[in-house]
């Protein structure tokens, strides 16, 4: 028996199953048995042993696909699909999905957030993804191989050398479009990653940042990554190998870079395909609008060293480090030492100049170029993509592409998120394509039609469906829901009579924000019922909906406060609220520290027990709130795993010394308090 192996379209291998054992025929070597080494190659890029597939899935023979659900013994759980050609894999990542045809199980397809796998029997392809690869003759069953991988120390304009590691392909052509990866967790990772670049046509280039792995220089994360991303695009422009259009690609950080340096204005820049891109300094990935971020001190935990370590973010002490002071010397309590970068980031309590220096979005002015962009409804550095959103929201239609799903940071992968239970089509098989095609068109010609399609591809849970739309929100009208104190309401209509209610902050009990700091997923759904009932949250609810309600855009709590204390922190949560009241699954959220209460720029310290207006706007979202479902919003002053909780005094979240805080919010005629979000389909 045979199964042919693909991953982004391209034929890698073929496995057959004979009574001697598995051999793999790939196109560098005659047909042999599958050895240790070539197992732990197609490992990485499978995501699992084609071993482990085999033997688990697709050589089992007690499967019984006439029923709709099937368990097995080691627990996994497969669910039969409308189409009945696919069972998918619930509460695993990445998902196995079993391809079914005429009751017999003749593939898998696994997702992951930039690339799919297929093990396929042949004659069975049209039933993958690999016909959507096909209809755009995209299909490569003879890849270009490597012809040449070598490793340069390329000069930066401050004498700084980086670590780069260069391949090009042997299709017997002199120059190539370049597609460039630039990381700070080795460059050795993607290797695996690029290789199906490679094997189209590109030479692909990727580099440690400055600092990391085998790259020189002080390693600040951030702060050098527009110059040198520049300067290392301006140089690959200039090689032989090169035909000076390079196309960046990557995620979180290494979306990041790319916006830095398409912020440097480099004409060589010709196409980005930005992945759950971590965004400004200030407002995502180091605080939160002004709060300093707790939940990614195991990112710094990580990176601490020269070298990545994942095994760094693994921690059961999370909890006692997070209540450390000053904040610097977490480090040191955890590791033993203190890291300078962190400790350097510390110290910038301001949107300072060098805060600045680290934010593309001030020379978003200088961005021209053809952007890919995805991300997912819970992707915690969400705000960074709603800047390049922004940023490229004057491209005409063509140059940019937005792909928006129901995942968390790592995306793509899973179709259960704790409480949120996925359909069917919440995974796209077809990310990887889409990224090859923007990539053809920009930076080779080809004409595949991409500039024509709708500007943005978004997911709405709970309705399982894909939608298009050439702008976002889809409704640009806003609805304006108010805050009523008298029966903690949300009411259409602003309330007729002003009202207040007040809580207690108290910094040595702060409200937890529900997260496993260790697994780096800020922003995983949860359920909040329960720590709804804190006397430090206030809720207000709407009543229960008379039809299906469909929110697309970003949520705004916008409100009337005031404070006992000269700062604070104000964070909101909008929940999904179940009929029975007892489930209230985290939707989006936003946090402002309440200094910066008039913008980013200056911090202004609050006058005690004087009202203030605040205005916290969310991530975005595309959700279904079904018939008899109601939408709430939370209101409370900290969110433990998150943000470091506020001392309420000029020190903030550094201080040692904290005092309990009285926080007050009003509603009514004078003071409108109310959340601003954008509906496909009303409440009226």
């Amino acid at each position: 028996m045979q199964f042919d192996f693909y991953q982004s379209g391209i034929k890698q291998a073929s496995f057959f199953v004979g009574e001697d054992g598995i051999e793999v025929a790939g196109y560098e070597q005659s047909r042999t048995r599958l050895t240790a080494e070539l197992t732990q190659k197609y490992s990485k890029r499978m995501h699992a042993s084609p071993q482990k597939v085999l033997n688990n899935y697709l050589l089992r023979s007690d499967w019984d696909f006439s029923q709709s659900v099937i368990t097995l013994e080691t627990g996994e759980r497969f669910e039969a699909t409308e189409s009945k050609h696919l069972f998918i894999q619930r509460n695993a990542k990445p998902a196995v999905n079993l391809v079914v045809v005429e009751n017999q199980l003749v593939g898998v397809q696994i997702a992951v957030r930039n690339m799919t796998t297929v093990l396929i029997r042949p004659g069975y392809e049209d039933y993958t993804i690999l016909q959507a690869w096909q209809d755009n003759q995209m299909i490569m069953v003879k890849p270009f191989h490597i012809k040449v991988q070598q490793t340069k120390m390329v000069k930066m304009r401050d004498g700084v050398t980086l670590a780069t590691e260069i391949f090009l392909p042997d299709d017997q052509e002199d120059q190539h479009s370049v597609v460039l990866i630039r990381t700070p967790y080795g460059r050795e990772m993607f290797y695996e990653d690029c290789l199906r670049f490679i094997q189209r046509g590109y030479a692909v280039v990727v580099q440690d940042v400055r600092g990391r792995n085998d790259s020189n220089g002080e390693w600040l994360p951030m702060y050098h990554e527009r110059l040198d991303g520049e300067d290392t695009v301006n140089w690959i422009a200039k090689q032989p190998w090169s035909n000076s259009k390079v196309g960046m690609i990557g995620r979180s950080y290494g979306g990041y870079v790319q916006w830095a340096v398409a912020a440097s204005g480099t004409p060589y820049l010709k196409a980005l395909v930005s992945m759950m891109t971590a965004g400004g300094p200030f407002n995502d990935t180091i605080y939160k609008n002004g709060a300093p971020i707790s939940g990614s001190l195991a990112w710094f935990f990580s990176t601490a060293g020269k070298k990545f370590k994942i095994s760094n973010m693994v921690r059961t002490d999370w909890s006692d480090l997070l209540k450390v002071r000053p904040l610097d010397q977490i480090p040191v309590k955890g590791l033993g030492h203190e890291i300078p970068g962190f400790t350097e980031l510390m110290k910038h309590r301001e949107n300072d100049e060098f805060l600045e220096n680290m934010d593309w979005k001030r020379k978003s002015a200088n961005i021209k170029v053809p952007a890919l962009i995805q991300s997912g409804w819970f992707d915690d550095n969400g705000v960074g993509t709603t800047e390049a959103i922004r940023a490229t929201n004057d491209y005409p239609k063509g140059k940019r592409k937005i792909i928006l799903g129901p995942w968390i940071h790592s995306g793509n992968a899973q179709y259960d998120l704790g409480p949120v239970h996925l359909g069917e089509k919440a995974l796209r098989f077809d990310i990887d394509l889409q990224h090859l095609r923007w990539f053809d068109h920009f930076l080779n010609g080809v004409e595949n039609n991409i500039e024509n399609e709708p500007v943005i591809d978004y997911y709405s849970i709970y309705e399982d469906r894909w939608k298009s739309a050439d702008h976002f929100p889809v409704n640009p009208e806003q609805t304006n829901w108010y805050l009523d104190a008298t029966g903690h309401e949300l009411v259409e209509e602003k309330p007729s009579k002003d009202g207040y209610l007040s809580y207690d902050y108290d910094p040595k009990k702060p409200a937890p924000h529900l997260i496993d700091v260790s697994q780096n997923e800020l922003e995983f759904p949860n359920d909040y019922a329960d720590m709804e009932h804190r006397n430090d949250v206030l809720s207000f609810t709407s009543a229960p909906l008379p039809d299906d309600m469909i929110i697309t855009g970003w949520l705004r709590a916008v409100f009337f406060a005031s404070s006992s204390a000269v700062d604070t922190d104000w964070v909101v949560r909008f929940t999904d609220v179940s009929p029975d009241g007892r489930q209230a699954i985290s939707i989006v959220d936003g946090v402002l520290n309440a200094k910066f209460r008039d913008g980013l720029e200056k911090a202004k310290l609050l006058t005690p027990n004087v009202i203030y207006s605040f205005d916290i706007e969310t991530q975005k979202t595309s959700i279904k709130l079904a018939k008899g479902h109601c939408l709430r919003l939370d209101i409370t002053s900290s969110a433990e795993n998150l943000i470091f909780p506020n001392s309420n005094t000029v020190k903030g979240a550094n201080g040692l010394n904290t005092i309990v805080a009285r926080q007050t919010i009003y509603t009514g005629p004078n003071y409108p308090s109310r959340v601003v979000f954008n509906s496909v389909t009303g409440f009226r």
